[in-house]
Formats: structure tokens, C-alpha cells, sequence
């Protein structure tokens, strides 16, 4: 499971509630609309006159500029050892990994959870072994570009 950054925005003038979720770097993963149905004018706000947050930035912006008009929930990522655990999926060495997780700087805790899905492809494309957690961390697997390989 992917960590996102998730941004709930309830309109203070409608009924409406929109959910923005963004990778660790900043892209757009998704939009929905909760509640209400966008009219034309939104319509026309967010996708016309260019408003809609396709970087996590742009959302950022919003929180500035338009608290008259919305409320803004942040949902901020489970960075925590349990979530990289599940999300790797390697199941082997858990002490270990865990020891080594606990000695990350919160910077490379980010490109950890960033580079698992591309070093889950590099994996499943060339055929070899998956390397324990603990290894992926000490070898400082996440510092590769495995999306390049």
C-alpha cells in the first residue's frame, strides 16, 4: 500500500467535499468528489481557469489564499516502521529491519517508502530474489533508481 498525503477540502458554501491524494512527491494519485455534485461554475474554477491541484503545492496554495471558502483536513502519511513492514512485504527479519529503520533520518524514511513500488518492478521484472527489509535499508537500496533499471 502506496503512502499518500490526503487533503479533504469541505466547501463552506455548498455541500460539497472533495478528497485530493498525493504521492510523497508532490503528484496528484487521485480526486474524488465525497458529497455534492460539481455545478458548472466549479466546473468551470477548477478545470477552465486552471485551479485545480494537480501538485500537492498548488493545494498548499489553497490553504493560504482560500480558507473563506473551504476547510481543509491534512491526512498526513503513516511513515511508521508497521506501514513500511506491510508495504514492502517481505516478511523475513523483522528485528533487524526494525533496528535499522529506527537509525533512518526522516528524509531517507521518505525515499524508503518512495522507492518500494519501483524496486517491487525491478524485481518482478528481472526475476531475482527480493532482499530483506533490513538489507533494502542497511545496503541503502533506496538510494537507487530501480525505475531507470
Amino acid at each position: 500500500m502506496e503512502q499518500l498525503i490526503t487533503y479533504t477540502i469541505k466547501s463552506r458554501n455548498s455541500s460539497n467535499i472533495w478528497v485530493f491524494k498525493y504521492h510523497l512527491n508532490g503528484v496528484l494519485e487521485s480526486f474524488r468528489a465525497l458529497d455534492g455534485i460539481l455545478n458548472e461554475a466549479q466546473i468551470d474554477w477548477l478545470f477552465t481557469k486552471g485551479k485545480f491541484p494537480h501538485q500537492e503545492e498548488h493545494i498548499k496554495h489553497w490553504q493560504k489564499k482560500l480558507k473563506a471558502n473551504f476547510e481543509i483536513i491534512v491526512g498526513e502519511p503513516d511513515l511508521s516502521f508497521e506501514a513500511l513492514w506491510k508495504l514492502y512485504d517481505h516478511k523475513i527479519k523483522r528485528v533487524e529491519s526494525e533496528k535499522a529503520f529506527n537509525k533512518m533520518k526522516p528524509a531517507d524514511v521518505i525515499r524508503c517508502f518512495q522507492t518500494v513500488k519501483h524496486y517491487d518492478n525491478y524485481v518482478a521484472k528481472s526475476k531475482v530474489g527480493k532482499a530483506h527489509l533490513s538489507t533494502f535499508i542497511n545496503q541503502r537500496y533506496f538510494e537507487d533508481e530501480w525505475q531507470k533499471v
